[in-house]
């Protein structure tokens, strides 16, 4: 039997009828999108009354598939905008009728110099918070986890840290913007522009947290904060601020101490700064408040765009403007990082760590911008400037010392991967953050645990950084795998098997730390985690592919060589 298939009738009167379904289906969705609209606007879970006013969100679903409630874009501040750039936070207005707390949350001015994106993004009306909670009428009141981001001061966004892990725990995350860069950390060295906005931010955040999280379901009495990279310097700093005090009671820095390096400007260099960058923008440096007056006017993109010449060789110094120490009744950092962590007067239980290839994020940018041989043609003038003891009479003597210790005085090549990894690593994450250990232990009365994260898994930021032909180890920001998604990082990239066992110990520990001050009330994986009784030969946790395990003496060695250094920098910048 031969079938004879009739085209044109089939066009005429199938494709009538597709269109008629098609039709139907579209109406359909419309409302059933409609009603859902209608029925999420009526939902009493829904609606939040704070002391700003009446609030909407929405619900989102975690990794394991549990519903919870999501308001974003909570305004916790003025706009820092106008007569407000360069200003410290000032508290936010009220609105009438409710506020959208499910639109798209702006972030803060920036340009992505992880990825090199010459692009500037964001803008300045930035200050906005975003809550996740499993209920906001609860029988009782839960514990409450507050995120600050990393990005060394320049880039990031609370937006970029999703739910979806964390809140498969009871508790109650919150992340939020501050402000970065030269909009958030410019200073003028005086009174006109002391500094540290972009901190002075973040406190308005914890303020804001202990005024109205109860309305979500949170604790106020039971706060966390926990950050990486800036944003675990940051929260360390917070442990040492008399502004941050009575704010939050347990805090998690992860790769990021106030102590590393990085994390504070040298004595006078942010005046120095901020006077190039007038210069490059054709402002007057004749006084700090014609300086500032100047940068008023200014575009916010335009002062952003011009950091980027104020960077001396490839993208260093990573970060032009960051903490200082100010003057002043309202001072943020009344003094150095150094000083107020050997007079700790306010102590909180501490986590803090670092991972085991944290330098892979320069590494990794040195080899995919081939840039290994000039580092090592001109490394006496640029270990200065990188590790940041260009103010010492003794450079070269130095520099030598650092090529000798980590290279053998060798040529460094495509084979000194390892090498240059762990010179990073060590420079500018562990001497600064078993320092900072050593001290709390010595001087604060509250438990510090210490932590070696060493898992690789299916995804690393070293490919992001620059570095995706080849391995680099457990790079800087490869544990914030297993405590967010990272989705617009690591677009449509899913999780092995073993990511997800290490979501559950990572999370795990670091709410159980939130409820009750330690990260392994009971055994996880067959141990408990101690904290740090002997400073000297401190103990801590080794959190590996195939379990935990607690050992003492952290890679002693190079503590002890960067010790021998005696580097001018731990007085002139800490």
């Amino acid at each position: 039997m031969h079938i004879v298939w009739n085209k044109k009738s089939c066009a005429g009167a199938g494709g009538a009828f597709f269109l008629l379904l098609l039709s139907i289906g579209l109406i359909l969705i419309a409302y059933i999108g409609h009603e859902e609209e209608e029925e999420q606007q009526h939902n009493p879970n829904l609606l939040v009354n704070i002391r700003q006013g009446t609030l909407i969100g929405r619900y989102v679903t975690t990794r394991k598939g549990r519903n919870v409630l999501a308001f974003e874009a909570i305004p916790y501040a003025k706009p820092p905008i106008g007569y407000l750039r360069f200003q410290s936070p000032q508290p936010p207005e009220k609105w009438e009728g409710v506020l959208d707390a499910t639109k798209l949350v702006p972030k803060c001015t920036q340009r992505d110099i992880y990825r090199r994106l010459e692009s500037i993004s964001g803008q300045e009306d930035c200050l906005y918070i975003n809550v996740y909670t499993p209920h906001v009428r609860g029988h009782h009141l839960l514990d409450v986890m507050v995120y600050i981001h990393g990005g060394g001061w320049v880039v990031g966004a609370g937006i970029n840290h999703r739910p979806d892990y964390l809140m498969d725990k009871d508790i109650v995350l919150v992340t939020f913007n501050y402000r970065l860069g030269p909009l958030g950390f410019l200073s003028t060295g005086d009174a006109v522009c002391p500094g540290n906005n972009g901190l002075k931010d973040q406190t308005a955040a914890l303020r804001w947290v202990r005024q109205n999280i109860a309305a979500f379901g949170g604790n106020p009495g039971s706060v966390t904060i926990f950050g990486e990279n800036s944003g675990g310097a940051s929260v360390h700093f917070h442990m040492l601020s008399p502004a941050s005090r009575g704010l939050f009671h347990r805090a998690i820095s992860q790769s990021g101490t106030g102590l590393c390096p990085w994390s504070l400007a040298p004595h006078g260099s942010t005046r120095e700064k901020t006077e190039k960058l007038a210069l490059l923008l054709n402002c007057t440096t004749e006084s700090s408040r014609a300086l500032i007056d100047c940068l008023h006017i200014k575009d916010n993109v335009e002062i952003t765009a011009a950091d980027k010449d104020l960077m001396e060789w490839n993208m260093d110094p990573f970060t032009s403007f960051k903490p200082v120490v100010e003057t002043g009744d309202d001072a943020f950092l009344p003094a150095s990082p150094l000083e107020l962590a050997k007079n700790i007067t306010h102590s909180v239980p501490w986590i803090t760590g670092i991972t085991s290839g944290e330098g892979a994020f320069v590494a990794s940018r040195l080899y995919g911008d081939n840039l290994v041989s000039e580092f090592d043609d001109n490394f006496e003038e640029l270990a200065p400037l990188i590790f940041f003891f260009n103010g010492t009479s003794q450079k070269i003597e130095i520099s030598n010392e650092i090529k000798e210790f980590y290279f053998e005085d060798k040529i460094i090549t495509s084979n000194s991967a390892s090498s240059l990894v762990d010179m990073f690593t060590e420079g500018w994450f562990l001497r600064g953050t078993d320092l900072a250990v050593k001290l709390h232990v010595e001087t604060g009365s509250a438990a510090v645990f210490y932590y070696y994260f060493n898992y690789r898994g299916s995804k690393s930021f070293s490919e992001i950084f620059g570095g995706s032909h080849r391995d680099y180890g457990v790079c800087h920001a490869d544990d914030l795998l297993y405590l967010f998604p990272m989705y617009n990082i690591f677009r449509g990239r899913l999780t092995s098997e073993d990511d997800d066992s290490m979501i559950d110990t990572l999370t795990t520990m670091w709410t159980n730390f939130a409820r009750h001050g330690e990260p392994t009330r009971s055994p996880l994986r067959g141990v408990k985690w101690p904290h740090v009784s002997n400073s000297e030969n401190k103990e801590y946790v080794k959190i590996n592919k195939d379990g935990l395990y607690v050992t003492q003496g952290l890679l002693k060695n190079r503590t002890m060589f960067w010790d021998s250094l005696s580097l001018e920098m731990s007085r002139n910048n800490l």
